[in-house]
């Protein structure tokens, strides 16, 4: 009978004369390597040594910064969700700061990167009207951002033994953007098909970025118990159990009735990967350009501190691990934010 084919090799140590080896199968075949070792501890202890090792990409004499983000990379791919801006990110450097070395990133260097990127732009627009718009700064961040990373991953690979300082731009401040109940509504009404209003409205009635919802199955919409169960995230971001609100139980109703999919945003029978063009159609006959399912998230977090709910209970509908950047946001929209301390100057 042939040997079934396993995902990853089962090491074990095996004995051949006096000398110990490693013995393995994998991919329709056995692997062996020697110890060198007669003595069966010191044996084990190569054996735990060559595990650790095998499938660590070998560390380059001099590693350049385009070698040092492909190996970054293929180690995050496993394992982020938003996998494509880590791309992005990776392709402008590459660009730019490709063949250099890490020592040669100095604090000048990374200040004319992000002089270069602002004046490089990118073409918007449709077609007929195609226009430059300079890079925003927030887009320079987070490639520089990406840089450093990629870079304190290379250190702890032991590929460089120090981290350059990368300098990045003062974040600008966040937009404050979010939607009043009447502008809402009349984003919903203007969704011109059911999966872009089921998306839109669930995005705006729990809070949960685009990704959760899009991933969203109905085994985890418990529609009699009245909860939303928005699962795990890979690479670390948040997500909550949370009530189904009042305004969106109608809608996954009828969403659920018409269900052909495991997944709760579907079209023609099939889970919808993004609703980048439905939701911008939908914005502009709402006459509200550029709402985004960001914007929702943060038309959620604004509605529920007007009405007074305390910052940690914002903080677990969001995902957020700590209530600290919630207060930060979304405390000064609340109706009693520094209210005690501004009465105390009257009494």
């Amino acid at each position: 009978m042939a040997r079934p084919k396993l995902d990853a090799p089962n090491y074990r140590l095996v004995r051949r004369g006096d000398r110990f080896y490693v013995r393995w199968w994998q991919d329709g075949a056995f692997g062996r390597i020697s110890t060198g070792e007669t003595d069966k501890r010191r044996a084990a202890v190569w054996l735990a040594q060559f595990v650790a090792g095998r499938g660590t990409p070998a560390a380059p004499e001099q590693p350049s910064v385009s070698t040092i983000l492909d190996g970054y990379l293929a180690d995050r791919r496993p394992i982020v969700r938003a996998y494509g801006t880590l791309e992005a990110a990776a392709k402008a450097l590459r660009r730019h700061l490709g063949d250099l070395q890490p020592n040669h990133l100095t604090k000048e260097r990374t200040r004319f990167y992000a002089r270069q990127r602002r004046a490089e732009g990118h073409i918007v627009g449709p077609a007929d009207a195609r226009r430059k718009k300079p890079t925003s700064d927030g887009t320079v961040i987070r490639e520089l951002v990406t840089l450093r990373a990629a870079l304190s991953w290379a250190r702890g690979e032991k590929w460089i033994s120090d981290v350059p300082d990368i300098e990045t731009p003062r974040q600008a401040p966040p937009r404050d953007r979010w939607l009043t109940r009447e502008e809402a509504d009349r984003l919903l009404a203007s969704a011109e098909t059911p999966h872009v209003k089921t998306f839109l409205a669930t995005c705006l009635y729990t809070g949960a970025r685009a990704g959760a919802v899009l991933e969203l199955t109905w085994d985890r919409v418990d529609l009699a118990a009245g909860l939303i169960d928005l699962g795990h995230a890979p690479g670390g971001k948040g997500r909550a159990v949370v009530p189904i609100a009042d305004r969106l139980l109608p809608i996954l109703n009828e969403a659920r009735t018409v269900a052909t999919c495991a997944h709760v945003v579907e079209f023609a029978g099939a889970r919808v990967a993004s609703v980048k063009t439905g939701t911008r159609a939908t914005a502009r006959r709402a006459e509200l350009p550029g709402v985004t399912p960001h914007i929702l998230r943060h038309t959620a977090a604004t509605w529920m501190a007007m009405k007074g709910v305390p910052m940690i209970e914002i903080a677990k509908v969001l995902g957020h691990s700590n209530s600290a950047l919630t207060e930060r946001v979304y405390a000064k929209h609340s109706p009693d934010y520094l209210r005690r301390a501004v009465d105390a100057l009257s009494a």
